[in-house]
């Protein structure tokens, strides 16, 4: 059993996580995310994960009303690096909305012809 299995269990095992010590300046969390059992070494952009991110960010990030733009950069340690844009809205002291965004780069296209 290796030290991920160990740790995350087999399968589906997708941990995503975050601190607060980033690779650039003006950013806000440096994020990684692996799923070995599923083929995923690493993931250089994990958007879906980012986005249910803003729910614990709102519980435990002390923002204010209003909303807040946090930057989360992903994929340095693999050469793809990525910075996604997380949109909270917190009004009455709760999460009413989050949206996440970026830009992206082409790496491969192609045809499905049936």
């Amino acid at each position: 059993m290796t030290h991920f299995e160990k740790a995350f269990g087999g399968g589906f095992a997708a941990p995503f996580v975050m601190c607060g010590e980033t690779a650039e300046p003006g950013h806000d969390f440096h994020a990684r995310m692996f799923a070995p059992g599923v083929g995923v070494a690493e993931d250089p952009a994990t958007g879906s994960a980012a986005a249910a991110f803003a729910g614990y960010l709102a519980a435990h990030g002390a923002y204010q009303e209003g909303e807040h733009l946090v930057r989360i950069e992903q994929g340095y340690e693999m050469g793809r690096p990525s910075l996604m844009e997380l949109t909270l809205k917190i009004s009455g002291g709760k999460l009413t909305g989050a949206s996440i965004g970026g830009s992206a780069v082409i790496v491969t296209d192609g045809t499905i012809e049936a």
